[in-house]
């Protein structure tokens, strides 16, 4: 007679923290691409400012952005145009005096792990994280086009909450993205939630704390991209370009 299914099993992979020593060099920086109006009503931001308090009770230096209280102005498709006008510093920051996109080009460029955390918005990851994917054109186009590579030796890892199904969707987009600029990602690279048909997100915060497999998962996540970051610190792969 076949067992009951009964879901995933906890506590069989449990990652283990690294060295603290080593993670005292890691910079972890989390993006929030929440458009919710205020701190603390977004549920991924909640989850990847844990995540973020997680990586500073290791000793690592931590950075947290929401896009939401930048001004980030549209990529302007200069590559369709002509390669050659897809440039860094980017043509929208030079063109636009108020664009604080320059601010997030130094963050990623500075951290070794990059935690994005984003909602799930008609299946797929949110407008906010979308214009900062358009905008990080300019350092890919630096690699493929100029043959600079400006990302490398770097962790990438997601955070994604929603209520309706799509989770791989959105973190199949997400880890395409990551890979091109040129990112690592660890053995466990998301966290995630999913929530019930009757989309009543009041209720969101409370679920998602007492979902032990979402505990786990954001755990092992910290942990899993630690652990690799600190690995690329200690033994730097080579990469090409300049």
């Amino acid at each position: 007679m076949p067992a009951s299914l009964v879901g995933r099993k906890l506590g069989l992979n449990i990652i283990p923290v690294p060295d603290r020593n080593t993670c005292r060099q890691i910079n972890v920086l989390g993006i929030s691409g929440s458009s919710r109006q205020k701190p603390g009503m977004s549920k991924s931001e909640r989850l990847l400012l844990r995540a973020l308090d997680l990586y500073t009770g290791y000793g690592c230096q931590t950075q947290f952005l929401r896009l939401k209280d930048l001004v980030i102005h549209d990529c302007e498709g200069n590559y369709s145009e002509n390669p050659d006008y897809c440039t860094y510093p980017c043509q929208s920051s030079l063109k636009y005096d108020d664009d604080q996109m320059q601010t997030v080009y130094d963050a990623v460029l500075a951290c070794d792990i990059m935690i994005l955390a984003t909602p799930i918005r008609w299946n797929n990851h949110s407008a906010l994280i979308q214009k900062f994917i358009e905008r990080m054109n300019t350092i890919e186009n630096q690699f493929t086009w100029f043959g600079n590579r400006m990302i490398s030796n770097k962790v990438a890892a997601l955070i994604i909450i929603g209520h309706v199904d799509g989770i791989q969707h959105v973190a199949g987009n997400l880890l395409n993205f990551v890979s091109w600029l040129g990112f690592h990602t660890p053995e466990v690279a998301i966290a995630s939630w999913v929530g019930e048909n009757d989309e009543d997100t009041t209720k969101d915060w409370g679920l998602i704390e007492n979902n032990k497999y979402t505990q786990e998962d954001l755990h092992n996540m910290v942990n899993s991209a630690l652990r690799l970051a600190c690995s690329l610190k200690s033994h730097p792969l080579e990469t090409g370009g300049a």
